[in-house]
């Protein structure tokens, strides 16, 4: 492994320009991400206690397909149902052993959709639907994905636990404050307290938070169930409720972060898109109820924000396999890697991992810091030791990873 450090990024609250976005977990892109992550989680859980071992297996293209609807103040109509589609390799069977993928699915998508959106009703308007695609093929062991025993499972892994791909991904020490404005936002916008305040919002939110300078714009986008709002008026009232709330919870968060000390103004914007007699209406409170999708890999990113203005890896984590699947594991351990160098030398730094198809886990081809400053030789040092540490911890991912719950860790504002 090949380490380099160089002087080449700034502090994201030392940029005079930040802007963060936030999907809240009632888009459909986060419910893909939710629902490829569970599944990987417990398809691995149930292997690990049936067999011994997590057979292999890659999820990562869940895509949810919207119902087609008639929505309207007061209520709505379903034309079509939604579609939720499971893609991709998936061991099945070990021996005379079936897994049961089709139920450990379901049970996922009736978990995950209910307590995600706060409302049961779509799992009665909802298609699941699996395609598994594993076969054999002369780049693996033929046991790759059809083990005779539950003692193949080890010995392919045994040889076969490297990085499944070419891959450069990317974390950095910490997340701006709009982004973590955006995720903090998000979590109370989507909680059950603010369902209480405004009765009729739903979970399909969006924060996007712009800082210039000292000055905070923040823009919501946030949905109502069509039939607890009767009316445009009824609607607007609503609305205004929602704001009033809203401002209040930005006021506090801004209150718990010292890095707010110096914001000189801040502005909030709902529901920009309106006009009047026209709202942000949605079935169960999601886009998903009224015909717009979701796939993995179009949500959030692992820090759990989207900053487009700093470096992120262009891999979807979510229903990777936990064992080798190198997009998921560096993901995770360049954003550890750069998180460590952070708190040992307070040096803000961003670390891309550069790993070749094949390579062993714990020794990536390259990697590449970038720091904040200049840094004297006895730095260098120990940022060097902290990525190594990071970088040899890469076996511990799979356990992690199926240690905690992803929809604990998305309303957690924690990285899937």
């Amino acid at each position: 492994m090949q380490i380099s450090i160089r002087h080449a990024c700034v502090d994201p609250d030392d940029q005079p320009f930040d802007v963060a976005e936030r999907k809240g977990v009632g888009h459909p892109d986060s419910l893909a991400d939710l629902v490829a992550d569970a599944f990987s989680q417990r398809y691995s859980s149930w292997c690990l206690r049936e067999f011994g071992a997590i057979p292999n297996h890659w999820v990562d293209k869940v895509n949810l397909v919207g119902a087609a609807a008639d929505v309207r103040f007061g209520g709505f109509d379903i034309l079509k149902p939604a579609d939720c589609y499971l893609f991709g390799k998936i061991t099945d069977q070990v021996g005379d052993t079936q897994v049961p993928v089709e139920d450990i699915f379901r049970a996922v998508v009736l978990d995950i959709l209910p307590t995600a959106l706060g409302d049961y009703r779509i799992l009665e308007h909802l298609r699941l639907h699996i395609n598994n695609t594993r076969g054999t093929a002369v780049d693996h062991d033929p046991r790759f994905y059809r083990p005779d025993e539950a003692l193949d499972i080890n010995a392919v892994l045994a040889t076969e636990s490297v990085a499944n791909d070419t891959v450069v991904c990317v974390g950095v020490g910490r997340r701006g404050l709009a982004a973590d404005l955006a995720i903090r936002l998000e979590r109370r916008l989507t909680s059950e307290g603010f369902r209480q305040v405004v009765p009729g919002a739903g979970t399909d939110v969006k924060v996007m938070v712009v800082r210039i300078g000292s000055a905070l714009e923040v823009t919501a986008a946030v949905p109502f169930h069509p039939e607890l709002v009767g009316s445009w008026t009824t609607y607007r009232t609503a609305l205004a409720e929602a704001q009033s709330t809203v401002s209040a919870e930005l006021k506090s968060l801004l209150d718990q972060d010292p890095r707010s000390r110096n914001v000189t103004g801040l502005s909030l914007h709902l529901n920009t898109k309106d006009v009047p007699g026209r709202g942000y209406l949605a079935p169960f409170g999601t886009s998903l109820g009224k015909g717009d999708c979701g796939a993995v890999g179009r949500g959030n990113r692992y820090s759990g924000a989207i900053e487009p203005l700093r470096p992120a890896s262009g891999e979807a984590p979510a229903g990777k396999n936990p064992v080798h699947h190198a997009g998921k594991i560096y993901t995770a351990l360049a954003a550890e890697a750069a998180e460590r160098v952070l708190a040992e030398t307070s040096v803000y730094a961003e670390v891309t991992i550069a790993a070749r198809n094949g390579g062993q886990l714990d020794d990536p081809a390259h990697v590449l810091v970038s720091v904040d400053r200049e840094v004297d030789a006895a730095t260098v040092a120990e940022i060097e030791e902290a990525v190594r540490r990071a970088v040899a911890g890469a076996a511990t991912f799979a356990s992690r990873f199926l240690a905690a719950e992803p929809l604990a860790r998305f309303r957690n504002g924690v990285p899937l």
